[in-house]
């Protein structure tokens, strides 16, 4: 793999692409539907299923090697409490998940902001305590994932 390189995978109602940085996942961005490009990676194929299918049930990931240096280790502990508090097919707040990591809903709102890789740590699961909440893809494309995983819209959230 080159220094650089990306590859897209495609769903009917968005679009992943996969960044990638001297072997390493350095970031998946959320596109609305765009063409599905050649897999560039090793871990290509497997991704190219789990986007084609999502929506069917919670994707088995491949262990992909992440770019750490990307996120503090504060935001590393958030993200991995978020992945394994808030599992497929469900949500939490903002407030819920700062209550249980001891820091405040702004900052949580700021680690979603700067994750790298929203479907490996699903920030789009976290919502406001009245709302939706925002995202940075997009509010629509975060209502696309939810509906897709079947947690929007919802009465509540689980407070996991």
């Amino acid at each position: 793999m080159t220094a650089w390189t990306q590859e897209t995978f495609s769903h009917p109602r968005f679009s992943a692409q996969f960044l990638w940085h001297h072997d390493r996942l350095w970031a998946i961005q959320i596109l609305p539907p765009t063409p599905t490009s050649t897999p560039a990676s090793a871990w290509g194929p497997p991704l190219a299923r789990i986007i084609a299918t999502w929506g069917t049930a919670a994707p088995a990931w491949p262990d992909l090697p992440l770019a750490y240096e990307r996120v503090s280790l504060f935001s590393w502990r958030v993200l991995h409490r978020l992945r394994d508090l808030v599992p497929w097919g469900t949500t939490t707040t903002y407030g819920h998940l700062s209550q249980l990591l001891g820091t405040s809903p702004r900052a949580i709102g700021r680690v979603m902001a700067a994750n790298p890789w929203p479907l490996l740590f699903p920030c789009h699961r976290v919502l406001a305590a009245h709302g939706l909440g925002g995202y940075g893809p997009g509010t629509v494309l975060k209502t696309i994932l939810l509906q897709e995983e079947g947690s929007w819209p919802k009465a509540g959230v689980r407070n996991s």
